[in-house]
């Protein structure tokens, strides 16, 4: 189950997209899990987006300002990819964060696990869960 929240632009194609993500991430099986997406004018760090959570559930924060409609879907799936990782119990942040169990606070941010996992993904999954069809050009 998953909740859209905040002002965004193009709601229905906003909700496609995260029922498109979620299917092709395999979370949309995940029924009493829950995934809410919040759209917000700016996040810390002036990020593109956030994750946090457990195996239960999941925020996801997408920062609007000064973004691109485009380029905040994108950064919509790679949080989505983080959204799966703590789903699936793979990444954890009570006490510090940890990757399938193992301490993770060593890593350097483009060296984590779980980011070189979501930068892999958020192209294709934007390009195969986006519906391009539903934009009014």
């Amino acid at each position: 189950m998953y909740f859209i929240e905040g002002r965004h632009a193009k709601k229905k194609i906003v909700d496609q997209y995260v029922n498109n993500l979620m299917v092709a991430l395999k979370i949309h099986r995940f029924t009493a899990r829950l995934v809410n997406v919040k759209f917000k004018s700016v996040l810390d760090d002036e990020a593109d987006g956030l994750c946090i959570g457990d195996d239960t559930e999941v925020f996801v924060s997408i920062g609007t300002k000064d973004k691109s409609f485009m380029r905040q879907m994108q950064a919509l799936a790679h949080e989505m990819v983080h959204a799966r990782q703590f789903l699936r119990g793979e990444l954890t942040c009570e006490g510090g964060f940890a990757w399938k169990g193992n301490n993770a606070s060593e890593f350097k941010y483009k060296d984590q696990p779980w980011e070189i996992e979501a930068y892999k993904l958020e192209r294709d999954l934007f390009l195969d869960c986006f519906p391009f069809d539903e934009l009014e050009i």
